[in-house]
């Protein structure tokens, strides 16, 4: 019984191994020499979009676009903004906000 399991096992095994490594493959086709797709324009996106306001200084930031300095300035005043826009609630030291009791009165 433990052969059995064992060969299912490996079967499944080098099955996930093929799955993952034949696309890889592929894509490593023809001559070495040669321009892979030479006559297909590259239809993939030079670099991912950022997606936040965040996302974009970052690539700026490493593109030389703006120093360290504007960076932290942007940063500041982005944290400023998100703290008006999006205040914490902080509960009081009396106990939980839901008028539950409080810490003091379960630890006795």
């Amino acid at each position: 019984m433990r052969m059995v399991f064992l060969v299912m096992m490996m079967l499944i095994l080098a099955g996930v191994v093929a799955a993952v490594a034949l696309p890889a493959l592929r894509d490593g086709k023809g001559d070495p020499g040669s321009a892979p797709d030479a006559g297909k324009p590259d239809t993939r996106p030079a670099s991912p979009r950022p997606e936040s306001l965040e996302g974009v200084l970052v690539r700026q930031l490493f593109g030389t676009e703006i120093n360290l300095r504007q960076y932290q300035h942007a940063m500041a005043a982005l944290a400023a903004r998100d703290a008006d826009r999006h205040p914490l609630s902080v509960p009081s030291d009396g106990g939980p906000p839901d008028g539950g009791p409080s810490d003091a009165a379960t630890n006795r």
